[in-house]
């Protein structure tokens, strides 16, 4: 529990809210309200995804990149490159804004490395991104690593973890507790773990055990493709990329394999947007840098 709640707090910071919640007004939470998940603000959306993300890192045992520059707060070889590629994508994300898009995170967007063959990419409320070294080493540039990073964006954007939580979690969350803003504080930790304490199972559960509906996948596959777009990379690059995990799907296991489904069948629905894109020329600087920053995987 003390690295658990170590690693939290190095990887994702502190955040300082305007208000605390009371003792006696935590008895008010247990009321429940019709559809409260329509009704999450920034804010919980950051203690949860703070919560998901630890699971994630415990579940991985901590074996993510640069742990050091991580606990330093300065980020160095590809979790850096990883981050700046991330936000390229994240920042095209929110200023191409879509009817129904979650709020920008209020803490930002972080992108986390996990030491890991397995083919696999996953998403948290609030701006948590995690990419597997196995994700990394497939790709062959730095535009089919953005298409990743999209993809993924375009879950927390299109609020796909929240739609996963099952509806009976909600029954113990009012609309005061949604609307308080809170501090970050052992209390508050303890209350939103009570609260949202089955939710982190849902989420982890759906993103990286069972995966999401195949239609879920299309519309992140969709708006994943307009966000690289956006951001200047090369939408032949998504399916590309694709193309090469089609190769392996029939003899991979778990990841990608078993929560998205078959790369044939996203390929096909993503031809004709790429084809009216148009191409994109990628400048030789941006195949450098990829081919620096992820040498060490090669």
């Amino acid at each position: 529990m003390i690295r658990a709640l170590l690693v939290a707090s190095l990887l994702f910071g502190g955040l300082s809210c305007t208000a605390k919640l009371t003792p006696g007004g935590i008895a008010d939470m247990y009321k429940g309200i019709k559809d409260a998940r329509k009704d999450l603000t920034p804010e919980n959306e950051y203690f949860l995804g703070r919560s998901v993300g630890t699971k994630i890192l415990a579940d991985a045992n901590y074996r993510y990149f640069d742990q050091e520059g991580w606990s330093s707060g300065q980020l160095s070889g590809m979790n850096a490159y990883v981050n700046a590629v991330g936000n390229v994508v994240a920042y095209a994300a929110m200023d191409t804004p879509r009817k129904g898009d979650r709020p920008s995170p209020i803490a930002g967007w972080h992108f986390v490395v996990i030491e890991d063959d397995t083919i696999n990419a996953f998403a948290a409320p609030g701006g948590y991104v995690f990419v597997t070294s196995g994700a990394i080493r497939q790709a062959k540039s730095e535009d089919q690593l953005a298409a990743i990073l999209a993809h993924e964006c375009a879950h927390v954007v299109r609020g796909h973890a929240i739609g996963s939580i099952k509806k009976s979690r909600w029954a113990g969350v009012t609309k005061q507790f949604l609307d308080s803003s809170v501090e970050l504080d052992p209390e508050a930790e303890k209350m939103m773990t009570d609260v949202f304490g089955g939710s982190i199972n849902d989420i982890v559960d759906a993103g990286m055990v069972k995966g999401y509906s195949k239609e879920t996948e299309y519309e992140a596959d969709k708006v994943g493709l307009e966000i690289m777009i956006a951001a200047g990379y090369d939408p032949q690059a998504f399916v590309d990329y694709l193309s090469t995990l089609e190769e392996h799907q029939d003899t991979g296991s778990g990841g990608f394999y078993a929560t998205h489904p078959k790369a044939s069948e996203r390929i096909a629905k993503l031809k004709d947007p790429v084809k009216k894109a148009g191409k994109v020329s990628v400048p030789r600087v941006r195949t450098d840098r990829f081919m620096d920053a992820t040498a060490e995987l090669r």
